[in-house]
């Protein structure tokens, strides 16, 4: 391999030869699963991918729990002989912890042997301008019930109104009705917005497992035994369309007062 990700991998790896720490984590970002990847291979030890829940065992050992065969399952994985214990975890699984008048770690100033570099970047240009969904205070996110672009058009208004950003499930993607950017869940990005508004979401594990970090939730769906409801702070058993052009007229009305 002759990119500049590989030559870092390998510095990573020889730095934590040297520190011989216990356990390391990653972003699941695409780079970090990448880095994670190249470094678990060069340490031979063991790496769990795309980790959605960590609990350190009393012997030290650290638990790491991932959905497994198509989220049907969740899968608790160990590394009881090779170290570091290595793991990959999405951003937005965990909350931001209290600053800490201390700190919490330490320097260390390694001599790493330097690496050739092949490849370099010459700039980065955002794939669109619209608000990241892993920083939206609000989502409003649509399932396969939307039933059509146009549709998530409906999503994108309402979002517009209440300042945030527009998600979706893997169905709704797969169907073509949103791009693939805009996926939540085991196959796409992991939230922690303050209010997730589920419209036409059955709730199935593989998308629940993406938003259940929400601090409120109001699930919009007309069967009542939807498995969304059950971890809705508030259910509206109703049509998706109607609910959501009540909101926008009331949005747009209240803009209008001030």
């Amino acid at each position: 391999c002759v990119s500049d990700d590989c030559a870092q991998g390998s510095r990573i790896a020889k730095a934590l030869e040297l520190l011989r720490p216990d356990t390391v984590l990653f972003p699941a970002t695409v780079r970090g699963r990448f880095l994670s990847a190249w470094v678990a291979a060069k340490l031979k030890t063991g790496l769990t991918a795309d980790c959605t829940q960590l609990a350190l065992e009393e012997n030290g050992l650290l638990r790491q729990i991932r959905p497994a065969f198509g989220g049907n399952l969740t899968a608790h994985i160990l590394c009881r002989e090779k170290r570091p214990q290595m793991a990959s975890v999405r951003p937005g699984v965990f909350p931001l912890p209290p600053p800490s008048p201390q700190p919490l770690f330490s320097h260390h100033l390694l001599a790493v042997e330097e690496a050739p570099f092949f490849m370099q970047k010459a700039g980065f240009i955002p794939s669109e301008s619209a608000l990241s969904l892993q920083s939206a205070p609000v989502i409003v996110a649509g399932g396969k019930g939307i039933g059509s672009k146009k549709g998530f058009e409906k999503l994108f208004e309402l979002a517009y109104l209440l300042g945030g950003a527009v998600g979706a499930t893997r169905s709704a993607v797969d169907a073509g009705y949103i791009p693939y950017a805009h996926q939540i869940g085991q196959t796409g990005v992991t939230v922690r917005p303050r209010l997730y508004i589920a419209l036409g979401i059955s709730g199935l594990i593989q998308h629940t497992v993406g938003m259940n970090g929400a601090d409120k939730v109001i699930a919009v769906n007309t069967d009542k035994s939807a498995p969304i409801f059950s971890c809705a702070d508030y259910g509206i058993l109703s049509d998706w369309e109607s609910t959501a052009d009540a909101w926008i007229k009331q949005l747009k009305e209240r803009k209008a007062a001030l």
